[in-house]
């Protein structure tokens, strides 16, 4: 004797769900997501020696974590900062500045310093990672 199952209905699969789920990942990311605008600040490539005769040195201006300004060394107040690259754009106009700030230096601070040399005039500003502020631990 042979017994017949009923044979099953193949539903087809709603795709409302699957849409709703969509849309919610959809809302989930946008609303997670920054809608800051970047924008690019002017820097200027590293200057390789190419043989140049009596080019300059370059400053190089330290920014710490707590904001305070070294320049080559010897520390410094913003105010003093910009009358001193004042005073070297008007010996050389092709003056470089190398901006080195401290790992945990806020980003605004680091703009703030950027700024007055854009103010005081100067055209070639680099910024650079404080190679003595690295920590090994990131290796």
């Amino acid at each position: 004797m042979r017994i017949e199952r009923p044979r099953r209905k193949l539903e087809a699969v709603g795709l409302t769900p699957l849409i709703d789920m969509i849309f919610l990942l959809l809302l989930f990311f946008l609303l997670g997501s920054d809608f800051v605008r970047f924008t690019q600040s002017q820097l200027a490539p590293p200057r390789g020696t190419g043989g140049e005769q009596g080019v300059s040195q370059p400053a190089i201006i330290a920014l710490a974590a707590t904001g305070a300004l070294q320049w080559n060394g010897a520390s410094i107040s913003r105010v003093d900062m910009q009358s001193r690259a004042t005073d070297l754009l008007q010996a050389d106009a092709e003056q470089l500045f190398v901006v080195m700030p401290a790992a945990a230096a806020e980003v605004q601070q680091v703009v703030g310093v950027m700024d007055d040399l854009a103010a005081a005039g100067a055209q070639a500003v680099t910024l650079e990672r404080d190679v003595f502020d690295i920590d090994l631990s990131d290796f």
